[in-house]
């Protein structure tokens, strides 16, 4: 699998959620379905595996999410840095599958240079890991506590648009 890449990052906040975000200040999250987008230059399984793991600091803008009470890991999604694609590319694909909520500005954008609102995106409906894949041809599915899974774009049919384009 690959070292360095991109990644988007599931996870279900089973409560709302009052937190203080760094600089960005404190916040209210609604119950829901987050989703956030990053990269690695190198190390991308442990950047992920970090992302939903109970840590003592709080490097990014996500830990303060993804540390929250009744937060939940659902798992990431994986691209290349090969792909071609960049991260705000990526992050604009994931806005169009989601439906464009973004819940805080400048959440995980402090060095966007793209002017993306955000990196962070929320749904009040469920989200499929699966269906998240549609971001681009090249994802791999990675889930807490296990490796990479490719999925045959193939097999998984309309679950899938494998030129990587979104809906």
């Amino acid at each position: 699998m690959f070292d360095a890449g991109l990644y988007v990052f599931l996870l279900r906040l089973k409560s709302p959620a009052t937190l203080a975000v760094g600089a960005l200040g404190e916040h209210h999250f609604p119950a829901g379905w987050y989703l956030y987008t990053g990269s690695a230059k190198r190390n991308l399984h442990r950047r992920v595996a970090r992302h939903w793991s109970v840590k003592p600091t709080r490097r990014w803008h996500f830990d303060h999410l993804s540390t929250a009470p009744d937060s939940e890991p659902v798992g990431a999604v994986v691209v290349p840095l090969a792909a071609g694609v960049g991260e705000c590319e990526l992050n604009r694909r994931v806005g169009t599958l989601v439906g464009r909520q973004y819940p805080v500005p400048g959440f995980g954008a402090s060095d966007c240079r793209e002017g993306c609102p955000a990196h962070l995106w929320f749904s009040a409906a469920p989200v499929s890991l699966l269906g998240l894949a549609r971001v681009h041809a090249t994802a791999a599915l990675l889930m807490p506590g296990a490796d990479f899974w490719e999925p045959d774009l193939h097999e998984l049919g309309d679950a899938v648009d494998p030129t990587g384009r979104g809906p």
